[in-house]
């Protein structure tokens, strides 16, 4: 019965269009990636101090934030785009795009050497750390170019292949290194530079020769008209997610944001396997509004929306106990923030379906707007709330933000798809806001729950009862729309 179930499997797997194999083998390197760092967690947490932990997730933070001005996160958004509408011209949009990283990032490495003890203090970090950071970001940003571009062309071995290699050298190298090395969060940083560039080493080279040989100047304006309004959206994504651990940081101390990271880091575990859904999905997305199949990306889209619901209600169940493997006693009382931050996930996801049709539509505008009104809100409500409440109140500010920002796109996305396709909405908004706010109250129901450990396993139980008896169900849609193209129509 065993074997028989493994060749079914098997013969299901060959049955699969390319193109799906491609979007799951896509979504297993992106975990993967962020699930060996995630289970290596357990082990960082008892060989570094929480102040070391601290300010690792700190330097982590400060080079999210670098890594927006000095690459204006071309790899992102305009990049995808850009390869489906210059579908006939993908070389050269390619050389074109990866040859303006290269002189942004030129014209911010001069300056930042010439300038580096002034970084340093600004900072608050040592100039290595700094250097270390600008390495880094260059040699990840030639494989973000090429990982998409895979992606897009559904060409997936070597990417998963690549994504596990770099996956196990970075984790190999940091645990090597805090363990051999005094200053722990400083033997991890360079540990991770390290890998970095010895996994991503190649694609420079071929990045700097493509961008030789063929380019156009025109792609240039594109480009930058594309991502310059984003700037603002990609950096108060960062500053909603993680900034508030610099704040903590100034403002409790470092062991203090080393236990806010932690917990942050464990309730975004759903976060892992949402982004690489995403990652894998996104691409088809484009697709299919360019087909104007709506109803599938409706379809499909509530379909990953309930797979998430139900996976950040497995991890609030079963928080406790995910803190108890992951964490030394030290910093258990930070369990009390994983049911707002995974609900924040959540919320991370639905406005991301949202704003797919921005990106699409190129309405980048009212992204620019509404990621700098949410970023300076949850600054705002840091400062006020951390002050007078502890770390913990950076977890509800966030969340707070987090469905403010998920209304806003929701209305923008409604006003562009009336405008460009008639409709009203794409989505099914009355499943959406009763999931939404059925989420919400469970959490603080769990929240409640955390002391009666025989009730939270039993609504796991159910919980997991109903996604094995949905599993058939799952199969078959992911089957029948991802990827696969659908039926034309509205």
């Amino acid at each position: 019965m065993f074997m028989f179930s493994l060749k079914d499997l098997k013969n299901r797997y060959k049955s699969l269009p390319d193109q799906v194999k491609a979007a799951l083998w896509f979504t297993v390197s992106n975990f993967i990636q962020s699930g060996i760092s995630y289970l290596s967690t357990p082990v960082f947490t008892r060989i570094m101090s929480t102040g070391d932990y601290g300010v690792f997730s700190v330097y982590m933070t400060w080079q999210n934030i670098v890594s927006i001005f000095v690459t204006l996160n071309l790899a992102s958004g305009v990049y995808m785009r850009g390869l489906i509408k210059y579908d006939d011209d993908r070389k050269k949009f390619t050389a074109s795009v990866q040859g303006l990283f290269v002189l942004l990032f030129l014209l911010y490495l001069i300056p930042a050497v010439f300038f580096l003890d002034g970084l340093s203090d600004i900072l608050a970090m040592p100039r290595g750390y700094i250097l270390g950071m600008m390495t880094d970001l260059f040699f990840v940003m030639s494989f973000r170019f090429w990982s998409v571009r895979k992606r897009v062309d559904y060409e997936y071995k070597r990417m998963v292949f690549l994504t596990l290699f770099n996956a196990l050298l970075k984790t190999g190298l940091e645990l090597f290194a805090v363990i051999k090395f005094k200053n722990g969060a400083a033997g991890r940083i360079y540990a991770l530079v390290i890998a970095d560039v010895i996994s991503f080493g190649w694609l420079w080279v071929k990045m700097f020769i493509d961008t030789i040989k063929d380019f156009s100047p025109k792609y240039w304006k594109y480009s930058l008209g594309y991502n310059i309004p984003l700037v603002p959206h990609y950096l108060s994504q960062i500053i909603m997610n993680q900034s508030d651990r610099i704040m903590i940081k100034d403002m409790c101390g470092e062991d203090e944001a080393g236990k806010y990271s932690l917990a942050y880091n464990l309730a975004t575990a759903v976060q892992i396997l949402s982004q690489a859904i995403l990652n894998a999905y996104n691409p088809w997305m484009y697709q299919q509004i360019k087909k104007k199949n709506y109803k599938e990306v409706n379809a499909f889209s509530m379909l990953l929306l309930y797979l998430i619901a139900a996976l950040c209600l497995m991890l609030m169940l079963l928080a406790p106990e995910v803190m108890w493997i992951f964490a030394p006693q030290d910093y258990y009382e930070a369990v009390k923030i994983i049911p707002c931050v995974t609900i924040s996930v959540y919320f991370v996801f639905l406005y991301s379906l949202y704003a797919n049709f921005e990106f699409y539509f190129e309405k980048n505008s009212y992204m620019m707007v509404a990621s700098s009104v949410a970023a300076c809100l949850n600054i705002w409500l840091n400062m006020i709330f951390i002050g007078s409440h502890g770390y913990m109140a950076a977890a509800y500010t966030t969340l707070f933000c987090y469905i403010a920002y998920t209304l806003f796109h929701y209305v923008v996305m409604r006003l562009i798809v009336y405008k460009e396709t008639g409709l009203k909405s794409i989505y099914d908004d009355g499943k959406i806001f009763l999931l939404s706010a059925g989420l919400v109250a469970l959490s603080i129901l769990f929240f409640v729950l955390y002391d009666h450990i025989i009730i939270r396993y039993l609504c796991a139980f159910v919980l997991l009862a109903v996604l094995i008896c949905k599993r058939e169900k799952i199969l078959t849609e992911l089957k029948k729309n991802k990827l696969s193209g659908g039926k034309h129509g509205k």
